[in-house]
């Protein structure tokens, strides 16, 4: 894990996730996974990290604990999140960002349900993942 300074960062896009959730982890080995590119970096919301790159106007209070995405000096929530992240993985992955025509209101229930049930579905673990070596420097915070 290197450190970066925040002005580093801001031009990285950066997916924050739940660090104590196992579907956001399974999510973020997800997208390790799918992101050949290796362009996606990533943090844990109980890092703080999201109040320190992101003006403080932007971010939603309370913090959500599900998954944030950072991209270009802008902060993304919920379905809008998920889609930008898409466009970051591997071929046909992108595709979903078409979703975005679905209306914003039926994207982001779905959405919740699926944030709120995520302990359900996944479990809860003690402390966040440990990434592998290789990974590493993928991880901002």
């Amino acid at each position: 894990m290197k450190n970066h300074t925040v002005s580093e960062l801001q031009e990285k896009p950066i997916v924050f996730y739940d660090g104590t959730c196992g579907f956001c982890q399974g999510s973020v080995q997800f997208a390790l996974k799918h992101n050949k590119k290796q362009d996606l970096y990533f943090a844990p919301l109980q890092s703080g990290l999201a109040t320190q790159l992101v003006p403080l106007a932007q971010v939603p209070e309370p913090l959500p604990d599900s998954i944030l995405f950072y991209e270009k000096g802008v902060l993304y929530t919920e379905s809008e999140a998920v889609l930008r992240i898409a466009r970051y993985l591997n071929f046909p992955l992108p595709l979903l960002y078409y979703l975005r025509f679905i209306p914003l209101s039926f994207r982001n229930f779905v959405y919740r349900l699926v944030a709120r049930n995520r302990y359900l579905i996944a479990g809860q673990r003690e402390s966040c993942l440990l990434p592998g070596p290789e990974e590493r420097a993928r991880f901002v915070a």
